[in-house]
């Protein structure tokens, strides 16, 4: 009897054996026949779920595609896309909407060259939207000057009153502190002016800069202006107050990421500090060979470009020597060095009798290093130091009779530090101290 168990529980092992066997290896008609019908069914379910999950897990992509590749014009259609959720579909719009937004990634700036001169409500530029806040003055707070630029032949101006104001939506979102530069010039010498330039990022507005004493009137904008930023300024506003019709005109104006400067200790660097011109020139020797093969300016075509003279020989930007004689006489009035055009290096100029005028350097048609000025008497006027053509560096004036008048320091156009101003008997008669512009005592 015993035995007999142990035959037939290892028969009926062989037989679930032989089962296991044949639905591994067995072609799918032989299954289908000869399954058990549980079995195909368990089959069925687990082969159907299967396809389920590979449908989901494949339709946000084929979804992606379609939105994605849409955007250039190629259709792509699927059926899984009507299987998908409403989260790939806002996911997808997410990132077709991340595409079109603008980043501020780079330096842009708000050029108002294409805009039409005179007044304006709503301005676009590559910077974002300008509006214009609307006031009671009879003249418009707001408009484009086509006759004072700085780069081009348009620049914004605030023409004061009581308050002329201008709101610049900034478009894009910034996720890192930036700065915002622009080069200003006073439109009036009269009292009342005030300039202030507010920030919102979101929870009102702060003002980030005053300017009342430190925009400079004269031509040429004399005042470059460096605003830090905060992260995520959506809106800024600038108003200015001033006598009607007046105020304040604006150009090249950026706003850029507020990246450290990188300071490089290396033993071989050149200095960036402003030289003080040669001596060559004061040298006769020197100069009668500079003039011997120096090129007549009245040989060339003169014009200005960006405010610059530029010099032009048979078409060409000139690179050399050029000087300008007085009159038709063999004395010389000026003499300087040109590159590409422009005035770049030495450069002097005489008075009659061969007493200098001005010696000083120049950097790409700007003012860049130590500049000194003569009475007619001969005598120094001034020496002045320039950091591409704005007053940066010790400066020091006299009297015609030779007695010192004033001296100071500059800080990019603006007066910093101790100054300090004498009589004609070279006596002490004011000490004031600044700071960028803004008189501290």
């Amino acid at each position: 009897m015993r035995y007999l168990k142990v035959i037939l529980v290892g028969t009926c092992g062989l037989g679930l054996l032989w089962m296991l066997m044949v639905w591994l290896l067995a072609p799918e008609e032989f299954t289908n026949n000869y399954l058990p019908q549980i079995l195909q069914n368990s089959l069925r379910e687990n082969n159907v779920e299967k396809v389920t999950e590979k449908k989901k897990a494949n339709a946000p992509t084929t979804l992606l595609s379609k939105k994605l590749t849409g955007s250039t014009g190629i259709t792509v259609e699927s059926p899984e896309d009507k299987t998908s959720s409403g989260l790939d579909t806002d996911l997808a719009e997410s990132i077709e909407s991340s595409r079109k937004t603008p980043n501020r990634i780079e330096e842009r700036n708000s050029s108002f060259e294409k805009a039409v001169s005179g007044s304006f409500e709503q301005l676009q530029t590559p910077l974002g939207m300008w509006k214009a806040e609307p006031v009671g003055n009879p003249f418009p707070p707001v408009l484009i000057n086509d006759k004072h630029a700085k780069t081009g032949k348009h620049c914004l101006q605030l023409t004061g009153g009581e308050k002329s104001a201008v709101i610049l939506e900034v478009a894009g979102n910034s996720t890192m502190p930036e700065q915002l530069t622009f080069w200003a010039e006073r439109w009036t010498s009269r009292a009342p002016f005030t300039f202030r330039i507010k920030a919102d990022s979101g929870k009102g507005w702060q003002e980030i800069y005053n300017g009342d004493k430190k925009i400079r009137v004269g031509r040429s904008f004399l005042t470059h202006v460096k605003v830090p930023l905060s992260t995520g300024v959506k809106r800024l506003q600038f108003s200015c107050t001033s006598p009607q019709n007046t105020g304040i005109i604006i150009d090249d104006l950026r706003i850029a990421h507020s990246l450290p400067a990188k300071i490089r200790n290396e033993p071989n660097a050149k200095s960036t500090k402003p030289q003080g011109p040669p001596l060559d020139l004061e040298d006769r020797a020197t100069l009668g060979r500079i003039l011997a093969n120096a090129i007549d300016e009245r040989e060339m075509k003169a014009s200005t470009v960006k405010g610059k003279k530029k010099l032009m020989q048979n078409g060409k930007p000139f690179t050399g020597w050029a000087k300008r004689m007085r009159g038709n006489s063999r004395e010389v009035e000026e003499l300087g060095q040109y590159r590409d055009g422009l005035k770049n290096g030495p450069w002097a100029k005489w008075f009659l009798g061969k007493r200098f005028r001005e010696l000083g350097l120049y950097r790409q048609g700007q003012r860049h290093g130590l500049h000194v000025t003569w009475y007619g008497s001969g005598k120094k006027k001034d020496a002045i130091n320039f950091e591409q053509d704005l007053e940066h560096g010790p400066i020091t004036t006299w009297y015609g009779s030779g007695k010192k008048w004033k001296e100071g320091h500059h800080k990019h156009g603006e007066r910093d530090g101790e100054w300090v101003t004498y009589d004609g008997r070279g006596k002490e008669r004011k000490r004031q101290t600044y700071e960028i512009g803004n008189q501290l005592d």
